[in-house]
């Protein structure tokens, strides 16, 4: 709808010009009223009037004949003073003339563009007529296209090549889908190439149905199945979202992939203010005796891991990262749902609001924030990020700032995940603050910084003390 409008806007500037043209020329009429008068005005006025000014030219040559006879100059000298400079040869008088009929052919041809948007009149026939006719690119979801494919095969839309983006993340049949969304010529398909982005690294399809996800292969990607298969593909060398610190957390699932420049430039040349480290995996204990649990089948809750989440969140609200920078992702729905519950509750006060998202790892496949908060909720068992592909998910979400809450003792055990955890245990499980920084303090990572752990406990009561300071301080102010 708003290329649409943006022709209608452009049909009446368009015809604005034709009006002030229309009037330089001293010629009476409606000629600007509509698309259809302004092609008659073209051919009576405009037109006509150049043909005999050209005639005119091949018989007298003199630079005076070239400037006195242009019969749109009062229409150009509304926008400079001096459009022949006095001094200028024919040839130069001429090439002007011809330059300033090439802008009123390129205005008349615009307005022969915009010319259709006159005659129809419902917004469905304007979008159709703009796809098919002037639309370089379409954009659509895979589920849109199977919905509307009838309706694309009757406005024979044409096109050339397929661009599918997180294709990994496509079925088979939806896969296929967008690639017949026009008409055979002479039963051959007229589609010349098709391109297939994703990453067969991350998650694959969601199929609700288990045992057809599982013995039919169901959840292969098109995209999955065509690098099993061998066939050849590009891929990439190099990332530039997160820090490299961070990217070493799963760029070892890919086969050479190492860092572009711009994250060793700007930003990422800073720390993270007020904390020790750019990504840390923080270890929780049970919360008031408890871990896990399973309220309901499939859906399950870490209040203990909810809490922390939503601390740490104030804490880095109160040292004054703003809250569109922060998201906070966790594995289960049961979790994201508490944690929200939790956000609800604590985070009503005008210092903290909402992060930009309280979101599953799967559903966030495709995005990236500042900092990230990752909640692994499972105690008892290593549970569903034990499959690698929502690991990488995981741990490349994050572009300065990575807190990964957790129970140690379960997941430093958990083969498929040791290479990312090695890497992770490396450093303190207990949360390193900085004191005095603050997120306008923009310390570099090669300063000499001295961090401090803070368990949870200290870490909430710290938030609490600091909001009621801030509040006596606004009271007398």
């Amino acid at each position: 709808l708003g290329r649409v409008n943006a022709m209608l806007e452009r049909r009446l500037r368009l015809l604005s010009e034709v009006a002030r043209l229309s009037s330089s020329m001293g010629v009476t009429g409606d000629y600007a009223s509509t698309c259809e008068n302004c092609s008659h005005f073209w051919l009576l006025h405009v037109l006509s009037k150049w043909e005999q000014y050209e005639d005119r030219c091949k018989k007298d040559k003199s630079p005076s004949a070239i400037t006195e006879g242009f019969p749109f100059k009062p229409y150009f000298e509304g926008e400079s003073k001096s459009l022949f400079p006095a001094e200028s040869s024919a040839e130069e008088n001429m090439a002007i003339a011809r330059s300033c009929f090439m802008k009123l052919k390129e205005l008349f041809a615009g307005i022969e563009e915009c010319r259709p948007f006159e005659l129809l009149h419902s917004q469905t026939d304007r979008l159709n007529y703009l796809m098919t006719k002037q639309a370089k690119i379409v954009a659509m979801t895979c589920t849109y296209a199977a919905m509307k494919r009838s309706d694309f095969v009757k406005l024979a839309l044409e096109f050339d090549s397929v661009v599918m983006e997180e294709s990994a993340q496509v079925l088979d049949i939806e896969t296929i889908i967008p690639l017949r969304l026009q008409r055979d010529v002479d039963g051959m398909s007229r589609l010349k190439r098709c391109i297939l982005v994703g990453d067969h690294n991350q998650l694959p399809p969601v199929v609700k149905n288990k045992s057809l996800s599982r013995s039919s292969n169901l959840e292969q990607s098109l995209f999955t199945r065509l690098i099993r298969l061998g066939a050849p593909y590009i891929e990439l060398n190099a990332q530039g979202r997160s820090r490299p610190s961070i990217a070493e957390l799963y760029n070892w699932r890919y086969e050479s992939l190492g860092d572009l420049k711009v994250v060793g430039e700007g930003e990422y040349l800073f720390a993270n203010p007020g904390f020790a480290f750019d990504y840390q995996f923080i270890n929780v204990n049970d919360y008031n005796g408890q871990g896990e649990y399973i309220p309901a089948p499939h859906y399950v809750q870490n209040l203990g891991e909810a809490e922390y989440a939503v601390t740490l969140y104030q804490h880095m609200r109160l040292l004054g990262y703003p809250a569109d920078k922060i998201t906070i992702l966790t594995t289960y729905n049961g979790q994201k749902a508490l944690i929200k519950d939790v956000v609800q509750r604590r985070c009503s006060h005008y210092l903290f609001g909402s992060p930009a998202k309280v979101e599953t790892v799967d559903r966030f496949q495709g995005q990236q924030n500042d900092y990230v908060i990752l909640s692994l909720v499972r105690t008892r068992s290593v549970g569903h990020i034990r499959d690698v592909r929502r690991l990488v998910v995981a741990m490349s979400r994050a572009r300065l700032g990575l807190f990964v809450l957790g129970r140690e003792s379960l997941f430093s055990g958990c083969l498929e995940l040791k290479p990312t955890f090695k890497k992770l245990l490396e450093r303190p499980t207990e949360l390193q603050i900085v004191p005095g920084e603050g997120y306008a303090s923009k310390p570099k990572v090669s300063d000499e910084r001295k961090p401090v752990p803070i368990s949870m406990e200290n870490l909430t009561r710290q938030v609490v003390e600091d909001v009621q300071k801030r509040e006596k301080q606004n009271y007398k102010g």
